[in-house]
C-alpha cells in the first residue's frame, strides 16, 4: 500500500486523484473538478450565511412541494452535499496522503436547479498531510467544513445536529471500507475506520461521528449494514425507507426469548 501511494503522490495530486476515479472501485463515483469553474458555483463558506443556506433549502423544498416536510428536506439536502464533499476529500486523504482545501473559501460548489450540491470545484489537489494523528488528519474536513455547516443546518431547519452527523457518517464509513478494499491500497481506510470507532477524541471531546453504522447479524449470509439513526427522508412524498434504515422491521435484531 505504501509503495502504491508513494508512486502516485509524486505526480500532480489532482491528476492522481482523478486517475483513481477512472478505475474500480471508485469509477462509479462522481469525481471532483479542479481549476477555474466553467459553470456557476457558490463558495462553500457562503452556506454559513443562514439566509443563503435557507434559500438553498427552500429551493429544494419547492422541488418536493411547498408543503413538504422541511426537516426531511434539510436532511436529504445534507446527504447530497456531504456525499459530494466528503468522498473525494477522504479518498485523497487515505489513498494519496493529501489534504484537499475544503476548509475555507477555496471550495466551490456546483448546484443544480433545486439547490443541491452536485459537484465540488477545487483550485488544486491539496497538500501533503501535516499529521497522521487521527483527529488532526481529518480536521480540515470534519472540524473546518462539516461542523460549522451542521451547526447552521440545525439552526435553520430545527432538525437535530445528530441526524446531520449521521448522514455524514454514512458516507465516511462507506469511504473507509471502500478504500480498505482498493486492490492497490489494501487496508488504507483503517485510520478512518479507527476514527469512527473512537468514542472520545484526543482532546477529550465526544466524537460526533462515533459508530454511525452497525453491522448486525440478522439471519442473512452476511451482516447487515444498518444506520444508527434514520435520515427521515421517508417523510418526503415518494421517498421510501433507505435499505439500511434502522426503522425497517427486517433491520431490527429479534427480541430475545425469555
Amino acid at each position: 500500500m505504501r509503495e502504491a501511494a508513494s508512486a502516485l503522490s509524486v505526480v500532480n495530486p489532482a491528476d492522481a486523484l482523478l486517475a483513481l476515479y477512472r478505475q474500480p472501485p471508485l469509477n462509479n463515483l462522481k469525481a471532483p473538478c479542479f481549476g477555474r469553474p466553467d459553470v456557476p458555483t457558490l463558495g462553500a463558506s457562503e452556506l454559513l450565511d443562514r439566509e443563503v443556506l435557507n434559500a438553498q433549502l427552500a429551493r429544494y423544498r419547492r422541488y418536493h412541494g411547498d408543503d413538504a416536510d422541511f426537516l426531511a428536506v434539510a436532511s436529504l439536502w445534507s446527504k447530497f452535499h456531504f456525499g459530494s464533499v466528503s468522498i473525494p476529500t477522504l479518498v485523497a486523504n487515505l489513498l494519496l496522503g493529501y489534504d484537499l482545501p475544503v476548509g475555507g473559501d477555496e471550495l466551490r460548489l456546483a448546484l443544480d436547479d433545486h439547490g443541491l450540491t452536485t459537484r465540488v470545484w477545487l483550485p488544486h489537489g491539496g497538500e501533503p498531510l501535516a499529521s497522521n494523528a487521527l483527529q488532526a488528519r481529518f480536521s480540515r474536513l470534519f472540524d473546518d467544513h462539516c461542523a460549522p455547516l451542521i451547526d447552521a443546518l440545525a439552526e435553520v431547519s430545527g432538525l437535530s445536529a445528530k441526524v446531520f452527523w449521521s448522514n455524514l457518517g454514512h458516507y465516511v464509513e462507506f469511504v473507509g471500507r471502500t478504500c480498505s478494499q482498493h486492490p492497490a491500497f489494501i487496508g488504507a481506510g483503517e485510520p478512518l475506520l479507527d476514527y469512527l470507532a473512537t468514542q472520545t477524541l484526543a482532546n477529550g471531546r465526544r466524537n460526533t461521528l462515533y459508530q454511525p453504522v452497525r453491522y448486525l447479524e440478522l439471519g442473512g449470509e452476511t451482516p447487515a449494514r444498518v444506520r444508527r439513526l434514520c435520515c427521515i427522508k421517508y417523510r418526503l412524498p415518494g421517498e421510501p425507507l433507505c435499505g439500511g434504515c434502522p426503522l425497517k422491521p427486517e433491520n431490527r435484531p429479534a427480541k430475545r426469548q425469555r
